[in-house]
């Protein structure tokens, strides 16, 4: 199969990244003779290695696409921020949500940056589509939450200006449910906090009676917030 016909077809089936197994389907041709194929036109820059078996019919300008190339993750922390226009910083990395350990990786000028979290946050992402792409990302409530989870990496500031940009659009009942399902008493005192920064009071959220520090990168010092059972250690 020639460039072109192969081109034509892979835009029929919405294909702007694509897989080795994808082009066997669609030309039910023998694997080695696909793979010869396939090699040959990224020789002669006609289509683009991603990674092994993944490629590009053009050259990736958004890098939120890349998400695909990696099944089991989602997009989330910083590039969430970014993709949800919640900050104006640009960054030439996407951060990925994982269930596996994985090491960082580049693709096409991108760092990606892989976050692992148990199989018990692994949730909340929809589906969206970018440039013909299909990738995952967090919904708004759970962006909330994985920015709080990975608070090292995060800035409190930016998790609160997040809020306050989206309080309209946060559903109460469904980051409720999503943090009753991860239950963990500290994460529920620090969104908890959070959103009532923002007039947004959430229900039935169990709590224990250790004082924590609102941000995990400062010494327990501070304000004690007595509802939350927290160090206000930080003033946003």
């Amino acid at each position: 199969m020639n460039f072109l016909t192969l081109q034509k077809k892979l835009e029929e089936f919405g294909l702007e990244i694509f897989t080795l197994n994808d082009v066997i389907k669609i030309t039910e041709q023998k694997k080695e003779v696909v793979k010869t194929t396939l090699s040959r036109l990224a020789k002669q820059n006609k289509i683009f290695r991603l990674k092994a078996k993944y490629y590009s019919l053009n050259r990736i300008e958004n890098k939120f696409q890349i998400q695909k190339i990696y099944p089991e993750t989602y997009i989330s922390l910083h590039s969430a921020l970014e993709y949800y226009g919640s900050t104006t910083q640009r960054f030439n990395n996407l951060d990925l949500i994982t269930k596996n350990l994985l090491k960082n990786q580049n693709v096409e000028n991108t760092k990606i940056h892989f976050h692992k979290v148990k199989q018990d946050l692994f949730f909340g992402y929809e589906k969206v589509q970018i440039n013909n792409t299909n990738v995952f990302i967090s919904k708004i409530e759970k962006t909330i939450i994985d920015c709080t989870y990975f608070s090292s990496k995060i800035y409190l500031s930016d998790i609160y200006d997040f809020v306050k940009k989206y309080r309209e659009k946060i559903n109460i009942e469904i980051i409720s449910n999503y943090l009753n399902k991860i239950d963990s008493s500290v994460l529920n005192k620090r969104v908890g906090y959070l959103l009532e920064l923002n007039n947004i009071h959430l229900k039935e959220i169990k709590i224990n009676n250790k004082y924590e520090s609102l941000n995990i990168n400062l010494r327990k010092t501070g304000t004690k917030n007595t509802k939350w059972k927290l160090f206000v250690n930080e003033n946003l």
